[in-house]
């Protein structure tokens, strides 16, 4: 294998952005030598596995706040015996660790982040001042770090379900053990134990009986969930393998959820996506994906109003196909923002500076 004398180090701290960053990897690979650093949450192991990627577990990832601030803390050490030991030129990365921790050695950091600085203080406040630059889609409030954002058209679940790189496989369908013709639904529940989600709600039971109750016969409900669930779910629970979880999205019928990345991933696909939270009106993105028709967002208390708005939506006779039309319309108004993303951590690593990477991509056209 050839070695490059460029060092960049991947360090997605959330299963979401492995996916963000691995098409990523795939094309700075002709010109930099790719090191995966990760911590062990969730199904990331898995999926950096099934990726095929020589990784670094760095930590076993703590929950609330005492111990996710404890973690960074241990884990900034560990970046800079890393970065040291790699000789990194740049970690790409949105946690506080890897920025600390690069700016210590001498190395450069790329942030990269799509949470509103006033939803997220306390991650933002510790990654971003230690970053040469952050990249975050065109609506998301950075406050007094926009000076060093690079800003894009988009989200970054585009970044690994652009149709440029991702195309639907039908096979899911007999995965999930379906019928042919047979319509289904995803619910996703979320643990909401990330020191941001502190005092954050979701989906209560009684709102899934109610949505079992609304498609009996009809629509067939799966759940995936971060959190145990009564047994009463225990029917639903979806029997697929993480990595193939886009694929159930694209063909569901619709999903509901209480959580961010997979209701925006919904929407990109272009499945009605159904949102209930106590972020629901706080983060910009997310509000983007709404105004577009392609989610519907509601608050802990308005569970009324997401089951008349589903009731509609299921009255209609070709709903799923409105929602791939406005889709296709998202898709004409934002980009595909890996080549951008690319080309920015080329010119970081050539030495560019923030202005003269923001003049190049004031004139991108792609």
């Amino acid at each position: 294998m050839q070695k490059f004398h460029k060092k960049v180090v991947f360090f997605p701290v959330h299963p979401s952005q492995l996916w963000v960053l691995q098409p990523v990897a795939e094309q700075i690979s002709p010109f930099a030598d790719v090191i995966w650093v990760l911590r062990a949450k969730e199904v990331s192991v898995k999926l950096a596995e099934w990726m095929g990627l020589d990784y670094k577990i760095i930590s076993q990832a703590s929950s609330g706040f005492i111990g996710n601030a404890w973690e960074m803390f241990r884990n900034i050490f560990r970046v800079v015996k890393i970065s040291r030991r790699k000789n990194a030129d740049l970690w790409v990365t949105k946690y506080a660790s890897g920025s600390i921790g690069a700016r210590l050695t001498g190395a450069k950091a790329l942030c990269f982040d799509d949470d509103d600085l006033d939803v997220t203080p306390v991650g933002s406040n510790t990654a971003f001042p230690f970053a040469n630059i952050i990249f975050a889609p065109n609506v998301t409030r950075m406050g007094r770090y926009d000076k060093k954002t690079i800003r894009f058209p988009g989200n970054f679940e585009l970044f690994y379900l652009h149709p440029n790189r991702f195309s639907p496989d039908m096979t899911i369908v007999s995965e999930l053990g379906l019928n042919d013709g047979e319509k289904y639904a995803i619910i996703r529940l979320s643990a909401l134990q990330a020191h941001h989600d502190k005092g954050i709600r979701g989906i209560k039971e009684e709102l899934l009986r109610e949505v079992i109750k609304l498609t009996d016969e009809k629509i067939r409900l799966f759940i995936t969930s971060e959190k145990p669930v009564s047994t009463e779910f225990e029917q639903y629970r979806l029997p697929i393998r993480p990595e193939r979880i886009h694929h159930a999205l694209y063909y569901a019928e619709f999903f509901l959820g209480d959580s961010q990345t997979m209701t925006s991933e919904s929407a990109v696909l272009g499945t009605p996506a159904f949102r209930i939270n106590d972020f629901v009106g706080r983060i910009s993105i997310m509000n983007e994906l709404e105004d577009l028709k392609l989610s519907y967002g509601f608050k802990p208390g308005e569970e009324k109003q997401l089951l008349d708005e589903l009731e509609k939506y299921l009255a209609l006779d070709n709903g799923k196909n409105i929602f791939q039309a406005r889709r296709e319309e998202m898709l004409k108004n934002w980009i595909d923002p890996v080549p951008l993303f690319v080309n920015i951590i080329r010119m970081l690593l050539d030495g560019a500076s923030i202005d003269e990477i923001r003049k190049w991509v004031e004139t991108y056209n792609p």
